[in-house]
């Protein structure tokens, strides 16, 4: 990990804040929005401010036991003492399977496993479902910005008795109209209306109509039939309540954060997928071990069972013989328990692998290829926990909470203004006695309507839409809180994974100390077998606790060194950097809109 000063740190990781939270706003200029900026950059920097800019690099302790330094001229034959080591391609016996066939096993290593593992893990998958579906709902959102293409066609017969007007003339009286008004009407309208980020809408259309009304009592009508044409622009705006692209935009803003959030999702069950994997993998180990030495114990428990049998004649007690059959039978059943073991760690593994060619359901055995590592770590603790609140899903997901939050702010505060809408339209219009006549007339008539209205509403007293505010601006500062326990939480789990690097980098020289120690005692033993040639009960018995502390102390070594992985697995999971670590590339689409890209940098400065 590279190296940077608390105060870069310190910077970028604001930096890297306001990148998530976004440029529109959440900081406007008033004292709230001051204390939010001083609330987020003061959670950073109480965590890394005490780990100075001379912060130095830390490597993992290791215990330079003086047994094993006393003992290192004889540590390779001390290291052929005991039961064998489980690496990958050790014959072990593992029994019959399910089927009551020999059981067969493949070997992987630990990079296979973690590909099947994000290729075809079920939580996995599912995971990157909920992300895809989140991306539609930003697609959704985008939709209310369509422009949206409309077409009517309307047709109406009326044959309706109406009052008839009359004027005077010489002699009598004259009709005006027809005693039944006999129509047939038709009209087509077509055109297209698109929202606008300003929160108005526009809309243009053109609509052709005809009308045909029937003569009567020497009325006629001119033109009959009639065509009308029209072309209309309309314009609606919200001039306070609902203006601006805060507004308009909100719903977009809250599903593209939802996007993100999904993605941290996504981020975080792989990484812990990653982890569990590897904890997996490196049971698996430990329980090949565990198999190993139970094999070894009961070998050799049953020499000395054997030796005492031809002993019994001799100096052999029926209770001397007795110990040793039950200590075999015993070191039996522990093989037993060790096979089955073995079994379910290789199905723990399988699950989380979901490999379609090494199915739950299918006896093969998968087995480690690979061994640990005991090489120590270096890790700067500052670095650690800088990284994990630049990089925790968590950490992101409660920006994120925050900016909905803001945005939230944004709407409720335009809410609390009145209602004054601006709408407006021109309409030129034509009729003729027929359609490219009547356009025509429409172009050169100079026939125009003009429309115009302003709209005013406010709730006396405005109480729903204040309170509205005034909750949003609670939730905010429960989100920011939320922030700050999320930082505290990161970082905590650093710091505790860390501990167990360094606590089992500890107990891999110890438990190779004691393994070294329990070693010698045995060789000691066999020393003085070879010299003294006794082979009373007394001394069997001895021999049967030794195997038992080597085996134990030869397992304990192992576990150390899968504590020691699992919690290094651990360390890169609590920082977020568990997929880079393993070099697994997470790409997400996660280009800008047009409208989205067009509203930041008309935002840019303020943020």
């Amino acid at each position: 990990m590279s190296r940077f000063s608390t105060p870069t740190v310190t910077r970028i990781l604001l930096a890297a804040s306001l990148l998530v939270v976004g440029c529109a706003k959440p900081y406007s200029g008033d004292d709230a929005d001051q204390r939010l900026q001083e609330a987020l950059e003061g959670a950073i920097s109480r965590e890394v401010a005490e780990h100075g800019e001379d912060a130095s690099l830390q490597t993992t302790p290791t215990l330079n036991s003086q047994v094993e330094e006393t003992l290192a001229p004889r540590r390779a034959e001390l290291d052929g003492i005991g039961p064998a080591v489980a690496r990958g391609g050790q014959p072990l016996d593992l029994g019959e399977d399910l089927l009551g066939e020999a059981q067969q096993e493949v070997f992987i290593t630990l990079r296979e496993a973690l590909e099947s593992t994000i290729q075809n893990n079920l939580l996995s998958q599912n995971a990157r479902l909920a992300q895809g579906i989140s991306e539609t709902r930003i697609i959704q959102a985008q939709a209310a910005f369509d422009a949206v293409f409309f077409s009517d066609f309307n047709f109406t017969r009326l044959q309706q008795p109406q009052v008839v007007p009359q004027i005077a003339t010489i002699g009598g009286s004259q009709d005006l109209s027809t005693a039944v008004r006999d129509v047939k009407q038709w009209n087509v309208e077509t055109g297209l209306r698109n929202q606008l980020t300003s929160g108005g809408a526009i809309e243009v259309s053109t609509s052709v109509g005809y009308d045909d009304i029937a003569d009567a009592n020497d009325i006629s009508y001119t033109p009959d039939p009639a065509w009308s044409s029209a072309i209309t622009l309309g314009l609606t705006q919200p001039l306070l309540r609902g203006f601006g692209s805060e507004v308009a935009l909100s719903e977009l803003r809250l599903a593209r954060n939802a996007a993100r959030a999904s993605t941290e999702d996504l981020r975080e069950q792989l990484l812990t997928l990653i982890a569990n994997v590897e904890t997996a993998y490196w049971q698996l180990v430990l329980a090949r071990q565990k198999l190993a030495a139970a094999e070894w114990l009961l070998e050799v428990g049953v020499e000395i069972r054997d030796v005492l049998a031809k002993r019994r004649s001799i100096d052999a007690t029926a209770a001397n013989y007795a110990d040793a059959v039950a200590t075999v039978e015993r070191r039996r059943g522990d093989l037993i328990v060790a096979q089955r073991d073995i079994r379910y760690s290789s199905d723990a593994l399988k699950v989380i692998m979901n490999d379609p060619g090494l199915p739950v359901g299918e006896e093969t055995l998968v087995a480690p290829a690979d061994w640990m590592t005991d090489q120590p770590m270096r890790y700067n603790l500052g670095e650690a926990i800088a990284i994990a609140i630049d990089r925790s899903p968590v950490v992101r997901r409660a920006l994120l909470l925050i900016d909905d939050a803001s945005i939230g702010i944004d709407v409720a505060d335009n809410g609390r203004l009145p209602q004054l809408d601006l709408s407006g339209q021109v309409r030129w219009n034509g009729l003729e006695g027929g359609v490219s006549s009547s356009y025509e007339n429409l172009v050169n008539g100079g026939l125009v309507d003009y429309l115009l209205g302003l709209q005013f509403s406010q709730a006396i007293g405005n109480q729903a839409a204040e309170a509205i505010y005034r909750r949003a601006r609670l939730e905010r500062s429960s989100a920011v809180v939320a922030y700050q326990r999320s930082i505290q939480q990161a970082v905590l789990q650093v710091k505790n994974a860390l501990r167990d690097v360094r606590t089992s980098s500890l107990l891999i020289g110890q438990t190779r100390a004691l393994r070294l120690a329990q070693a010698e005692n045995l060789r000691a033993l066999r020393v003085t077998q070879q010299t003294m040639g006794q082979l009373t009960p007394e001394f069997l018995s001895l021999k049967f606790q030794r195997q038992d502390g080597l085996a134990s102390a030869q397992v304990r070594e192992v576990q150390a060194l899968v504590e020691y992985n699992t919690a290094i697995a651990r360390l890169f999971e609590s920082m977020g950097i568990g997929l880079q670590m393993n070099q697994i590339e997470l790409r997400i689409d996660d280009r800008s809109t047009p409208i989205e890209s067009a509203v930041s940098s008309s935002v840019g400065s303020e943020s």
